[in-house]
């Protein structure tokens, strides 16, 4: 099995690693669909782009657990140094699974419909009108076609924009 290297930094790690530890970063508290959900909106986000998967999932503000001040950042980089050793038994399979049925050939069916963002479902549809420019969640960009929501697993709300 595959683990993440504790001598190189995220950029450099093996793609379907990466992967993993965002997945790991965002979703370790989902059920197993919600894990795969979130590997496939980056393979998503990857294939509309046509970025790898360090360039999507490192890109500032993307994914909150790369984020500078996110606390998830500190745990990725802790499981990095211990090589996944840090986690409980079974979490780094599954995240591993997750991110490789995403990045696999053939890939794994997307339970996303699509979807290329994600949010808590405590903010989805939250009111932004005191916001100059309103968040893709928000009940604004919802209500003006902007956002469409695509599925609900776990936790999380999943949705394509139009930006």
């Amino acid at each position: 099995m595959i683990r993440p290297d504790p001598s190189l930094p995220p950029r450099e790690q093996d793609p379907v690693v990466l992967l993993a530890l965002t997945v790991l970063g965002e979703a370790r508290n989902q059920p197993y669909q919600g894990k795969c959900a979130v590997a496939q909106v980056v393979k998503n986000r990857m294939d509309l782009k046509g970025k790898s998967v360090a360039d999507t999932v490192l890109a500032p503000w993307q994914f909150s657990c790369f984020n500078p001040a996110d606390p998830n950042k500190a745990f990725i980089l802790d499981t990095i140094e211990k090589q996944a050793g840090n986690l409980l038994p079974g979490l780094w399979e599954e995240c591993l699974q997750a991110a490789m049925g995403a990045l696999g050939e053939p890939r794994e069916p997307d339970p996303t419909q699509g979807a290329t963002h994600y949010a808590v479902s405590v903010l989805w549809g939250m009111d932004d009108a005191k916001r100059k420019k309103q968040r893709w969640f928000s009940l604004q960009c919802i209500a003006e076609g902007v956002t469409q929501e695509l599925a609900r697993i776990g936790d999380h709300v999943f949705g394509k924009t139009k930006w």
